[in-house]
């Protein structure tokens, strides 16, 4: 049996209510193991097929076919987490156009149904069924979101003036259309939301004509644009606020360790949490990252071979630990 955390009951006691902070909480949790490892800061800088969740504009960086697959056991021992959560998606370049579609699920089984204690008369009964822990059996509850995202990159020069060099800027824009499907104790919900992202990318090399000075990027994602509403088969419709995301990024090489090095600050405006996080690559195969994800530590580690790069990312938290690990395949080289 399985022992819900304080964060998860509150995810399920919202499920039924017509408004709360916590609605469609699942959609908050960091998708992807890179994201995780530097603190979920990558809003700014995101550009593989966890961009669904990030910032939609991101996917206008995919280039080439790309699977990608993540498993992240939510809290408790690896063994036997309190949750699972896990995504697949694909991403394809269309000439000008990046299209995505993604699954992600979060699932909890062997959740106790505590027996209703209005049809037990006298005080003694119900405070006896209490202290022995009486339980009417177990119920699962299990979230579903399925991304559709379109994304195209812009490039663009700045001109600010007959005497001032142009800038030139990099502009990816991006929207997602979602489904949500929820299923809790044999009740039943569905919905569907968009939401858009933009990207602005500044090549320091260009603009100021020197070598190796780095990109800076900002970014922003506006979800659920139009205030989605869930619709439970109780006749209890469930609304998930609009809420923003945006954030900023260095990115540089590093001569001296033969890499780059990222640095990436974000913040959102539903929680009002603040992301940090860092990443070092050593010649585009391994990846070491830091991060702290709304004060928590997260760490994470990123091997790069061929065609598949494969993901780890650790976060520390007071509810329990989070271990994931995310594989992304690029299938063009896999069968050149």
């Amino acid at each position: 049996m399985r022992t819900i955390s304080f964060w998860f009951a509150l995810s399920i006691s919202s499920a039924l209510a017509q408004t709360s902070k916590y609605a469609g909480s699942f959609l908050e949790i960091p998708v992807g193991a890179r994201g995780l490892g530097m603190g979920d800061a990558i809003v700014s800088i995101v550009d593989d097929g966890t961009a669904f969740h990030y910032n939609p504009a991101g996917a206008a960086y995919v280039r080439s076919d790309l699977l990608s697959m993540m498993y992240s056991s939510q809290y408790g021992a690896l063994a036997k987490p309190l949750s699972d959560f896990f995504f697949v998606g694909y991403a394809r370049r269309l000439q000008e156009l990046s299209v995505a579609i993604s699954w992600v699920r979060l699932s909890v089984e062997d959740i106790p149904r505590s027996p209703d204690l209005t049809v037990y008369d006298s005080p003694a009964q119900r405070e006896l069924l209490v202290k022995t822990g009486g339980s009417s059996g177990y119920f699962t509850s299990a979230d579903d979101a399925f991304y559709f995202t379109a994304s195209r990159a812009y490039n663009l020069d700045l001109d600010l003036g007959w005497s001032l060099a142009k800038i030139p800027l990099t502009l990816p824009v991006g929207v997602n259309f979602k489904i949500i499907h929820r299923s809790l104790g044999g009740r039943n919900a569905s919905g569907a939301g968009i939401d858009v992202g933009v990207m602005i990318a500044l090549e320091f090399e260009s603009f100021l004509d020197r070598e190796k000075m780095g990109r800076l990027s900002f970014g922003m994602s506006l979800r659920d644009v139009t205030t989605t509403r869930i619709g439970w088969d109780t006749q209890t419709i469930e609304s998930i606020p609009g809420s923003a995301a945006w954030g900023v990024s260095y990115d540089a090489p590093a001569r001296f360790l033969k890499g780059n090095v990222t640095v990436a600050f974000s913040r959102e405006s539903r929680y009002g949490d603040v992301m940090l996080g860092a990443e070092y690559r050593y010649k585009s195969i391994l990846a070491l990252r830091l991060g702290s994800y709304a004060s928590d530590f997260t760490a994470g580690v990123g091997l790069d071979v061929d065609f598949m790069r494969v993901d780890y990312a650790f976060l520390m938290q007071d509810l329990g630990n989070v271990n994931r690990i995310g594989v992304a395949l690029y299938l063009d080289r896999m069968f050149q």
